[in-house]
């Protein structure tokens, strides 16, 4: 809730002024002094303002008695509901017009890995070198994405799988405008890789498993999210508390640790580029040779 803050400083105050009036008038009665009522109050109106504040921010935090699944079900219960009202609309351009337009074939390339892999570094390097040879690019990120679309999720298993559902809904519409999508995500779950991949269509997706070792995700600890999670203060983190599915038949494999990002982007650009150039003698211009 984005005025969680605010509330809870204003639930505060008034809970305080009720309940310091209170006491100062209880004190009063007790010892016949006004005076001692107007002190006791005062000082107990700032420590128990400070603990009631700490109280309520520790338990927005903790997810105890909370019932995601729950939730969920209801939510998905009132889109059944709603959609029962809704027809698809079609219109005079559909996606065939767009290909033609952007003289591109549109597809998915999902980056997958433990986080501290390399995904954003890699789907950040295969963007730049597209744009640059004209292709029509949008890279999906996960840090990105839960500023906004995502930011009402946590990191449960039903809220990961939920996040890239949203993700896959948003590749696809993407793909429909005819765009290359470039999703960098952990999406530890085969299931839910697979989801997408039945959604934009097989021929359309390029998994790309960003192999690298946990002991080095753990040494380059470009967030301190490692950190955090070997402390206890992140929970559910992929390859700390939380598995990784490794992808069984991913369309590449980029190992970070061990080659360089020039040659993997290379790799990349030879898988990529003639699946999406409409000219089946695409010839692919690799990194090196244009002087990067």
């Amino acid at each position: 809730m984005a005025n969680s803050r605010k509330r809870h400083l204003a639930k505060t105050f008034t809970w305080r002024i009720i309940g310091t009036m209170d006491t100062m008038l209880l004190a009063w009665i007790i010892s016949g002094n006004p005076m001692t009522g107007f002190k006791i109050g005062a000082a107990e109106v700032v420590t128990k303002m400070v603990l009631y504040y700490v109280h309520e921010r520790t338990w927005y935090k903790i997810n105890f008695g909370l019932d995601r699944r729950a939730e969920r079900k209801r939510r998905m219960a009132r889109s059944q509901e709603i959609s029962k009202n809704i027809k698809k609309q079609h219109f005079k351009i559909d996606s065939t017009e767009r290909v033609k337009l952007m003289n591109q074939k549109p597809c998915v390339v999902w980056f997958t890995g433990l986080s501290g892999s390399g995904k954003s570094t890699m789907a950040n390097l295969l963007e730049a070198e597209l744009h640059e040879s004209g292709y029509k690019t949008y890279l999906l990120d996960g840090d990105n994405v839960r500023h906004g679309l995502c930011n009402d999720l946590a990191f449960t298993d039903e809220d990961r799988i939920e996040n890239i559902r949203r993700i896959g809904e948003v590749s696809k519409l993407f793909m429909d405008a005819g765009m290359v999508v470039l999703c960098s995500f952990v999406s530890p779950f085969a299931a839910d890789r697979q989801s997408v991949k039945n959604l934009v269509g097989a021929e359309n997706f390029v998994e790309v498993y960003v192999d690298c070792p946990l002991e080095e995700c753990e040494r380059r600890d470009v967030k301190g999210l490692y950190k955090e999670a070997r402390a206890g203060r992140i929970k559910n983190f992929t390859g700390i508390d939380s598995p990784f599915e490794i992808p069984e038949s991913p369309s590449i494999v980029l190992k970070t640790a061990e080659e360089d990002p020039k040659d993997l982007l290379n790799q990349l650009l030879s898988l990529v580029e003639p699946k999406i150039n409409f000219s089946s003698d695409v010839k692919v211009q690799s990194y090196s040779s244009q002087g990067a």
